[in-house]
């Protein structure tokens, strides 16, 4: 890898820029939310105490003041808005490059495309985002948008793998009944933009996004006639038995299965067209396959079998096939983590066994 050193001290370079530049540049943006909220609460809870504190810190005589700094607020925001972009393009172009020569060499078998995307209805199929009720029906216009590219694809045995970095942004809910609800369109805005803040997930090089990560589809070994979703179950870690009940009126996805594993349980909720399929679909073995999986990888992982396709969501907060911006690219070992990205993707297919006929297995036990 030595003809890649010069490329990822040049694309260090690039990132550092990009990174200072997206810095401020996000700060701006809170700086501005956080002030087009506030204002007008405070104006329409406490009109009178808002006068009295608004005389107090600025008099009259200084009014004059805010044009100007309303001139530098936006003239930085532009500046950096547009400096952040250039080098973003500048890194990802270095990015390319970089991935194109370390694949040849992790990843032979495969190939990759980066003009090209996981298709929306494809995301749209599997069922791992939710939906809602639009206010108008348009078939022709997708629910589900993907902003980025790139997809890698390729075959393990006898499964087809097609796996992609996606940056998922659901305009279901953005077109629902739910935004009539008032204040409610202000707070999810800002829910979206802060969330990336909080959660070693999510970056805030995607706000407003509602899945950023891998996406990948194989093919299934067997046709199931509905769906079967596993998702993390975060509501049984936050409010216990009382997440069931909630957990029960998710009516997009179908019913609630119970399963009868504690431990999968503890870590995914499990939602499907069919009760009986869904149990048959995840038997013991499977489910202690998708537990180990879980904890190799440490990410959020979410699942459905559809038809005869597994779709699989891997969240990673500065996206698949990508390098993560956030870290020294000449210090971290880029090309391990690449790797690891890669034979998570391939571990979908080897560590659940898709090519195993293990449910005629498992059927052939218990009738024994």
């Amino acid at each position: 890898m030595e003809k890649v050193s010069p490329l990822l001290q040049k694309a260090e370079k690039l990132r550092r820029k990009y990174r200072l530049y997206h810095r401020i540049y996000t700060y701006l943006i809170l700086l501005f939310i956080i002030g087009m909220i506030s204002l007008p609460l405070i104006i329409s809870f406490n009109n009178i105490g808002f006068n009295r504190w608004m005389k107090d810190f600025m008099p009259y005589e200084n009014l004059g003041l805010v044009q100007p700094a309303m001139i530098l607020y936006w003239f930085l925001f532009f500046v950096m808005m547009t400096a952040s972009h250039r080098f973003k393009n500048k890194f990802k172009q270095a990015e390319r490059e970089i991935l194109k020569i370390a694949l040849d060499d992790i990843a032979p078998e495969f190939k990759l495309d980066s003009h090209k995307q996981i298709h929306p209805q494809q995301i749209a199929e599997s069922k791992l985002l939710p939906s809602f009720t639009p206010v108008k029906r348009n078939k022709k216009l997708p629910s589900l948008h993907n902003l980025n590219f790139g997809v890698l694809w390729g075959k393990v045995s006898n499964s087809s793998i097609l796996m992609g970095d996606v940056n998922i942004i659901n305009q279901g809910i953005y077109n629902s009944y739910l935004m009539f609800i008032p204040l409610l369109p202000h707070l999810l805005v800002t829910y979206n933009l802060v969330r990336p803040l909080l959660s070693k997930h999510r970056s805030t090089e995607y706000f407003g996004s509602h899945f950023v990560g891998m996406f990948a589809v194989v093919d299934f070994p067997k046709k199931f006639k509905g769906h079967t979703v596993i998702l993390p179950d975060t509501l049984e870690k936050r409010v216990g038995y009382l997440a069931q009940t909630l957990q029960s009126l998710n009516l997009t996805r179908g019913q609630l299965v119970k399963m009868e594993d504690p431990e999968f349980e503890k870590h995914f909720v499990v939602y499907g067209t069919d009760q009986i399929e869904a149990r048959y679909l995840l038997s013991p073995s499977l489910m202690q396959r998708i537990i180990r999986f879980y904890q190799k990888i440490n990410k959020p992982i979410l699942l459905s079998f559809h038809k005869n396709k597994l779709y699989m969501g891997v969240r990673h907060a500065h996206g698949f096939l990508s390098l993560d911006k956030k870290k020294n690219l000449t210090e971290t070992d880029v090309f391990g983590i690449l790797y690891e990205d890669i034979t998570t993707a391939v571990g979908i297919v080897e560590d659940l066994n898709l090519n195993g006929n293990i449910w005629n297995t498992e059927a052939s036990v218990a009738s024994n």
